[in-house]
């Protein structure tokens, strides 16, 4: 898979390939190893491989502290130039749908350019059109409330042929990426990273090289959130300035980007 693809499976935790594994060997009707192998020579295999591997968010809204903390900091952003914020492994929409509900509740829509990118071109159409597979509703609804929002959760979406489709205006600034963010260029004058539970699925050696690439393309001033059950590599903390521990939100040092309230 890692000589095929181009992409560091050979770094991740044996338990979670066994799992993405069973997964895909089931919904792809695989019977053995010798057969699976010959499939990813395929290219025409490969997008649904990276559209069934990859796991997706589970909620909008995960984790009600974080976005909280978030909205609190975005307040406070001191904007002059339009900002790129980069999710570089968004698998679903959940999480970069969370952070447009709440640019759009403060009036900053128009304030951001969000880069989603991941290597399933699938995925990416999806989040580009605001749609949600895996609905989960009432879990969606119920973190929305716990982040105080300002109206209804109701507001923002439609339903249509069974999917969850955020309202077009919200949309309108996604920028999609196709592949794997270590293996392709990072995009220029990024501001905000959600990089959050990621490194879950690597090891220590790739993990540092996730961070190392995505800390250098942060202006300075820039902010990168990896998640409450992530650990920031030592070798990085020299460089950067801890907003929030509990969630793990980092500032680079300098001054490009302005916060007037840190």
């Amino acid at each position: 898979m890692a000589e095929r693809l181009g992409m560091p499976y050979d770094h991740s935790p044996l338990s979670f390939l066994k799992r993405r594994l069973s997964y895909i060997f089931r919904k792809h009707n695989l019977r053995n190893i010798e057969e699976f192998k010959q499939l990813l020579n395929s290219d025409d295999y490969l997008g649904r491989f990276h559209a069934n591997f990859s796991v997706n968010t589970t909620e909008m809204f995960r984790d009600p502290g974080f976005w909280r903390y978030l909205r609190t900091l975005l307040k406070s952003l001191s904007i002059s130039d339009k900002i790129n914020v980069w999710l570089p492994e968004i698998a679903s929409g959940e999480e970069v749908f969370s952070f447009l509900i709440i640019i759009d509740e403060l009036e900053l829509t128009d304030r951001f350019n969000v880069i989603c990118q991941h290597p399933s071109l699938q995925k990416l159409n999806n989040i580009k059109k605001g749609i949600l597979e895996d609905k989960n509703l009432e879990v969606n609804k119920s973190n929305y409330t716990r982040i105080e929002g300002q109206k209804s959760f109701n507001d923002y979406y439609t339903i249509d042929n069974n999917r969850f489709v955020l309202n077009q205006s919200l949309v309108k600034n996604i920028e999609i990426v196709h592949g794997h963010f270590l293996t392709v260029p990072a995009p220029s004058e990024v501001g905000i990273i959600l990089f959050r539970n990621k490194m879950l699925y690597y090891d220590k050696e790739i993990s540092v090289s996730c961070i190392s690439k995505l800390i250098s393309s942060l202006l300075p001033g820039g902010v990168i959130a990896i998640g409450a059950k992530e650990q920031m590599p030592d070798s990085f903390e020299s460089g950067l300035n801890c907003l929030n521990i509990k969630e793990k939100i980092y500032k680079k040092h300098g001054f490009e980007i302005i916060w007037e309230n840190e």
